[in-house]
């Protein structure tokens, strides 16, 4: 018999068991916003009623935790990123050129291109977050401020998790975790650091800058060098531009550069297979430190 909100979604998590770990975590936030606001609705127009009457009214319409698993799994068959829905079934040779046209490896490789931006983003608000709060806690003033701070980077890694999803397919949260109004400021505030979801993703924001430096250096050096190499006989012939001019000029003799171009080629392909290998793996890692368990 389910008599609290909790209970309820205790028997609702059971459901969801086998589903997406970012489903469960929507779901279960979707779940628990609505009982909330129902109850409190419920109990201010029936004062008379028992909070477990009011419970059991909310729940006969909402629909009992089964059904609505069900309706969550089915619905989510039909919502998977855009990006990981497309398949390639070449092989070989085919599959290799053909990741020119391939738009997951194209947006792998904005993300890795961003990820310095965001990565400095993130870093700077946490480190100067934690510093700040961490330096006030012995004021009245620094509990609230540090909940405040850790508060944003939940918020922050909810960003972060919709340009995963967007950039590089992965299922991530596409709402943000639930903070029940009814367990008073102090609650609130235990919630907030008692969490694991809440420390992992503060790691996370910590984790993107020196990643976000790896990737963009590897990949813009990557990229320049090909498309140098794709263009040099544009340079050297047109535009009268050596290869080397210090501390000798240096051209590249002219049988060489065809040669020189298909190495650009086919060095600018194998940048879009790192970056879509690459964005799978940080994929992989966004929904481990960003998806609650």
């Amino acid at each position: 018999m389910i008599k609290l909100i909790e209970d309820y979604l205790n028997a609702f998590r059971e459901e969801l068991k086998g589903s997406d770990r970012a489903t469960i975590q929507d779901a279960l936030s979707d779940a628990e916003d609505h009982l909330s606001t129902a109850l409190d609705t419920e109990l201010s127009e029936n004062p008379e009623e028992t909070q477990a009457e009011a419970v059991r009214n909310i729940i006969t319409k909402y629909g009992e935790p089964e059904e609505v698993a069900e309706h969550y799994r089915s619905v989510e068959k039909y919502t998977v990123p855009a990006l990981s829905s497309v398949k390639r079934t070449r092989k070989g040779l085919a599959a290799f050129f053909g990741i020119i046209t391939d738009p997951s490896a194209w947006a792998a490789l904005l993300y890795m291109i961003l990820s310095l931006a965001t990565g400095i983003i993130y870093f700077t608000w946490a480190v100067t977050g934690f510093s700040l709060s961490a330096s006030l806690l012995i004021l009245i003033i620094g509990v609230p401020l540090a909940w405040l701070f850790f508060l944003s980077f939940r918020g922050l890694a909810f960003v972060e998790g919709r340009i995963v999803e967007a950039l590089l397919g992965a299922r991530m949260p596409r709402r943000a975790i639930f903070i029940s109004k009814g367990k008073g400021w102090w609650g609130s505030i235990k919630g907030i650091f008692s969490t694991g979801s809440t420390w992992s993703s503060f790691i996370y924001l910590i984790l993107m800058l020196p990643l976000g430096v790896l990737y963009f250096t590897v990949f813009i050096t990557l990229i320049a060098v090909s498309l140098a190499m794709i263009a040099d006989p544009i340079l050297e012939l047109i535009l009268d531009v050596p290869v080397f001019d210090y501390p000798a000029v240096w051209w590249t003799p002219v049988w060489l550069m065809p040669f020189v171009v298909l190495a650009g080629v086919l060095l600018f392909l194998s940048t879009l297979h790192l970056a879509k290998m690459t964005g799978r793996l940080q994929g992989k890692l966004a929904r481990t430190m960003l998806v609650s368990g």
